[in-house]
């Protein structure tokens, strides 16, 4: 069977057993489906849909208010793509200091401030302690006080987490110590127990 002859049932499918995901703030309707793998740790998913989708977006599956990572590349078919999604089972914490604000003057004329609250900015992740070793491809265990971090590539998180910045996780702080970006629209993000 071709797969042009392929399309009239996805779109079947989607109609059918589809779930509504939402996507860079719009709503779409997407097929989910578990991966092939007969090991299911990671909680891997895959998702077919008809709307635009990018390697690290986030997509949130409404039924189940789960947030999921997209982590592969995009396999555009001929009437549909398909991806491969992680779920974000961290949140990374960054604190922004306040800001000094003028509330007055003393006798002298020198302004007199006041110093706002921190500011706490949430990024949703996928913090694992295991990475692939390249030539193998075997898995190899982070050491203790380390961590490895997958978030959505932007200017912000590119600021946000650049070397020696700190932020929280599960209430304990960490160190920004590495950062790769071999895959566009992802960043990883290697931390130490700061």
């Amino acid at each position: 069977m071709s797969q042009q002859s392929l399309e009239p049932f996805l779109d079947f499918f989607l109609y059918e057993q589809g779930v509504f995901v939402e996507v860079n703030g719009t709503m779409h309707k997407a097929l989910i489906k578990n991966t092939t793998e007969s090991i299911q740790y990671y909680n891997d998913k895959y998702l077919f849909g008809k709307f635009e989708i990018q390697t690290g977006d986030y997509v949130k599956i409404v039924d189940r208010n789960d947030t999921y990572l997209v982590v592969s590349d995009i396999d555009k078919r001929t009437n549909h793509n398909k991806v491969r999604l992680k779920k974000c089972n961290q949140i990374l914490v960054k604190e922004k200091p306040g800001e000094k604000v003028i509330i007055g003057y003393d006798d002298f004329g020198r302004p007199i401030y006041s110093t706002s609250a921190p500011i706490f900015i949430s990024y949703l992740s996928i913090v694992e302690n295991t990475v692939l070793d390249i030539e193998t491809g075997y898995p190899i265990v982070v050491p203790e006080n380390e961590l490895v971090a997958l978030v959505h590539e932007s200017d912000e998180t590119l600021q946000e987490f650049s070397l020696g910045e700190v932020f929280t996780v599960l209430n304990k702080t960490y160190q920004v110590i590495g950062i790769d970006r071999f895959k566009t629209g992802l960043l990883y993000i290697k931390a130490a127990r700061n």
